[in-house]
């Protein structure tokens, strides 16, 4: 089922997104503008008066549905948006995939692939290619790139 994306910023978000999962249950989900830094993952329903008007507004229908729950998550943020992706000498084998700010259900097939091919040997160069950039030690200057 395909995902309703508004990148527009709110009054208090910059985006939202939702879908309709196999249980025919609403999913939504609000990124608050300013960002809540730390690490307090109690729910809370402050986001929903300004989620229902956004989507009520581009889908009238959704007026009538009822909030079975709400949950807090965290965004593993890095300064400059842009995951860490590494393969750390002091840690012999070990692979550093983190940091995806919101977009691990987006990146990691690709990215998985690009680590896999990688451990495997096949086609080691052109994969590292395309992680060039995310090591741990690069320096993060500069804002959020990934919005």
């Amino acid at each position: 089922k395909p995902m309703m994306v508004d990148i527009k910023p709110g009054p208090k978000s910059k985006n939202y997104y939702f879908y309709s999962n196999s249980e025919n249950q609403i999913i939504f989900c609000l990124t608050p503008s300013p960002a809540v830094w730390g690490d307090d993952r109690r729910s809370t329903s402050q986001f929903l008066p300004e989620i229902s008007k956004r989507m009520i507004q581009l889908i009238p229908k959704l007026s009538n549905i009822k909030v079975r729950r709400v949950w807090c998550g965290l965004y593993p943020m890095t300064p400059d948006g842009f995951p860490i992706v590494d393969f750390p000498k002091q840690l012999k084998g070990y692979v550093l995939a983190a940091g995806m700010c919101g977009q691990g259900f987006m990146l990691g097939p690709g990215l998985g692939r690009a680590l896999s091919n990688i451990i495997t040997g096949e086609k080691v160069a052109e994969n590292q290619a395309r992680i060039k950039g995310f090591e741990l030690n690069r320096k993060f200057e500069g804002q959020e790139k990934l919005k």
